[in-house]
C-alpha cells in the first residue's frame, strides 16, 4: 500500500486503508468519507480539503495537520493537543464537540458557523481568530488568549474577563452578556 498521496480525491472510504499512521496526504480532497476512530498518528495532512466528513474520535498521535480545510465535517472528541504540528487551519460549519484544545497556539485560524459543545479551550491562544457565528455550548475558556478574535454572532459562551484575555474582541448582543457573569453582575430585564 503507498504511504504518500499527493493531487488524490477520495469519495470513499472504502478507497483507504483501515491504518493511516504514518502517512502522508499533501493536496487530497476527502469528500463524505467515514474516517471515524481511525488511526493517523505519525501521519501528515499538508493542504488538503475535507468536505462532509466523519472524522470523530481518530487518532492523531504525533500527526502533522497543516494548510487543510474543513467545511461541513463532524469532528467529535478531537484531542488536538496530540499533534506535533498545528497551523494554518480554516473550519466551516464543523461539530467539533467534546474536543480538547487546551494549551494550544492556534492564531489566526478560521471556526465559522461551528459547534464547541464541551470544547477545552483552557491556557491557549485563539488570538485574531475568526468564531462568528459559532456555538460555544459549554465550553471551557480559562487563562485563554482571545486578543482580537471575531466572536461576531457567536452563541452561548460564558467568558469571564478576569480570566482570559480578550482585549480588542469582537462580540455581538445579545451573548455579550455573557462576559458579565464572571464579573458577579446581575442583569435584569425591566
Amino acid at each position: 500500500m503507498e504511504k504518500e498521496f499527493l493531487d488524490y480525491k477520495f469519495v470513499s472510504t472504502d478507497e483507504l486503508p483501515k491504518s493511516l499512521s504514518g502517512m502522508v496526504f499533501e493536496n487530497c480532497l476527502f469528500k463524505g468519507c467515514d474516517l471515524k476512530e481511525i488511526n493517523f498518528a505519525h501521519g501528515r495532512i499538508i493542504e488538503c480539503n475535507f468536505d462532509s466528513c466523519d472524522l470523530s474520535n481518530i487518532n492523531l498521535r504525533n500527526a502533522r495537520l497543516r494548510d487543510s480545510h474543513f467545511k461541513n465535517c463532524k469532528m467529535l472528541g478531537l484531542k488536538w493537543v496530540d499533534l506535533d504540528d498545528l497551523s494554518n487551519l480554516s473550519f466551516q460549519g464543523c461539530n467539533l464537540g467534546y474536543s480538547n484544545f487546551s494549551g494550544l497556539k492556534l492564531k489566526k485560524n478560521k471556526f465559522i458557523e461551528c459547534l464547541f459543545e464541551e470544547v477545552d479551550f483552557a491556557q491557549a491562544d485563539f488570538s485574531e481568530c475568526d468564531f462568528s457565528s459559532s456555538d460555544f455550548l459549554n465550553a471551557r475558556f480559562d487563562e485563554t488568549n482571545l486578543t482580537k478574535t471575531n466572536f461576531s454572532r457567536a452563541t452561548r459562551y460564558l467568558i469571564d474577563p478576569n480570566r482570559n484575555k480578550i482585549k480588542g474582541a469582537k462580540f455581538s448582543l445579545p451573548d455579550a452578556i455573557g462576559l458579565l457573569q464572571g464579573l458577579g453582575v446581575v442583569i435584569v430585564d425591566n
